[in-house]
């Protein structure tokens, strides 16, 4: 039996299954090439960002990050430009720390948690509904089964039985063969999306220390002079 004789026996339900299965895969590319390509590692640009700091040379610390992708990098480079800002720059060390803080924990949660979860509910809801399109098409094909065969005959036929009840399993094996990947491949992007978000975190930590360093090696300065 072909794939396609499989897809018309399985009835009308097998139609929003494909158009399921299609979006599910689309969201699985997509989002395998967009994890490939985040950069979330922050010893990759930490090594020469930090004397920049330190040094006050914000200027050039910005650039570095502007050439430089990942999330990290841009996070990087919001925290930059707000300490260029002279309203920021005049401030106190606690003043200070505690702003960009503030400011690093609002860009991780409104646009890198936002950025690594896009259309992860779209594949959740996926994963969910399909087996349940599946299981409604063999609800439908049962009842039609057990409804022809009560028409005209007292004793049903085992063999148009059982062939009429496979037909009517096709949409729930549909469903969950659409549904078991997607589920799967959910949580294994949850657990990147886990992953990089540990590293916004600890790139904001480590921020801020270098921030506290800056203001430490500017105050033993001032008590040497």
């Amino acid at each position: 039996m072909l794939l396609i004789d499989i897809i018309i026996k399985g009835g009308w339900l097998m139609i929003p299954i494909l158009i399921c299965s299609i979006f599910a895969l689309g969201i699985i590319l997509e989002r395998l090439v967009r994890y490939s390509r985040i950069k979330g590692n922050i010893r990759k640009i930490t090594q020469k960002l930090a004397p920049l700091i330190i040094g006050n040379k914000f200027s050039e610390a910005s650039l570095l990050c502007e050439e430089n992708e990942g999330f990290i990098s841009r996070m990087f480079l919001v925290a930059l430009q707000e300490l260029q800002k002279d309203s920021i720059s005049n401030r106190v060390a606690e003043e200070e720390i505690g702003m960009m803080q503030r400011i690093l924990d609002e860009e991780i949660q409104v646009t890198v948690i936002p950025s690594l979860e896009r259309r992860l509910n779209a594949l959740d809801t996926l994963a969910r509904g399909t087996p349940l399109l599946g299981l409604l098409g063999t609800v439908i094909g049962m009842i039609k089964v057990f409804f022809t065969l009560g028409i005209g005959q007292s004793a049903p036929d085992p063999a148009l039985l059982s062939r009429g009840i496979g037909l009517a399993l096709i949409t729930t094996a549909a469903g969950l063969i659409v549904a078991i990947p997607s589920f799967f491949m959910h949580r294994f992007f949850q657990g990147q999306v886990d992953r990089l978000v540990t590293e916004a975190q600890k790139a904001k930590v480590w921020f801020i220390g270098q921030l506290a360093k800056r203001h430490q090696i500017s105050l033993a300065g001032s008590y040497e002079a």
